[in-house]
């Protein structure tokens, strides 16, 4: 009725084409209404009651008197808007009724899957927080453990520096005996060369002495009275070796 309320308010030559293009919608839909007509007629008719049931529990709500509330707020809302002929029932309203109940239909498809999706994945960043919270307190801990060890440290430094500074004596005084027993050596090193030149010198002066005894003794050998006397020597010394043998 509102569409044909609408059409009378149009122009003519305006009437005249929405009428043209609104005969094959209608046709369409009168076959499509008589088609389905056709097969609720093959089917076996449900149970008004039932029927009744599942489209108020479809009403969004928690209790009846909610959901017919709901309903009854809807159905008013739809006829006011029908009869101020806000809203008009035409290709474009079926069309947007189609799509919402597409939308609609898709929406209840894919919420359930879509919810478990959205659980899995928080659950899933909810377990991998726990295990990065729980990694980060081991390390933590591991890290206080690693400090809490060095606890002692500042006596272990003072030993350290008790020991360090025993060892610095102990080398200083090491330093000073290599230093004592190299002076030692270089001076006994000077001793013994002094005490080999010495000996070289006593010992040339000998061999000086021997050969100036020898030369000396050579030239006395070499003058005839010696010679003459030691050769009556030799004879005396024969004689009297042979007397004695006598």
């Amino acid at each position: 009725m509102a569409q044909r309320l609408a059409v009378q308010r149009l122009p003519t030559a305006a009437r005249a084409l929405l009428t043209n293009a609104t005969r094959p919608a209608l046709a369409t839909r009168s076959f499509a209404t008589s088609a389905s007509s056709s097969q609720d007629a093959v089917k076996q008719p449900e149970e008004p009651r039932a029927k009744a049931l599942s489209i108020i529990d479809a009403l969004p709500g928690n209790s009846l008197l909610t959901k017919t509330g709901y309903l009854t707020v809807g159905t008013s809302l739809a006829t006011y808007l029908v009869s101020k002929e806000i809203f008009v029932v035409n290709e474009e309203a079926v069309v947007l009724f189609s799509f919402a109940s597409l939308v609609t239909l898709l929406y209840r498809i894919a919420r359930e899957p879509y919810s478990e999706f959205a659980s899995g994945y928080i659950n899933n960043m909810i377990n991998i927080f726990k295990e990065a919270r729980a990694e980060h307190k081991a390390a933590v801990q591991s890290r206080i453990d690693q400090v809490s060890q060095l606890k002692d440290v500042v006596d272990v430094t003072k030993n350290m520096f008790e020991m360090s500074k025993q060892m610095a004596h102990m080398e200083a005084a090491i330093f000073t005996q290599k230093q004592q027993a190299a002076q030692i050596q270089e001076v006994k090193n000077v001793l013994d060369s002094w005490v080999r030149h010495e000996a070289s010198l006593r010992e040339r002066e000998q061999k000086d002495l021997a050969y100036f005894v020898i030369q000396k003794a050579r030239q006395e050998l070499l003058k005839p009275d010696v010679q003459n006397q030691l050769l009556e020597q030799c004879i005396a010394d024969v004689e009297k070796l042979s007397a004695k043998q006598a």
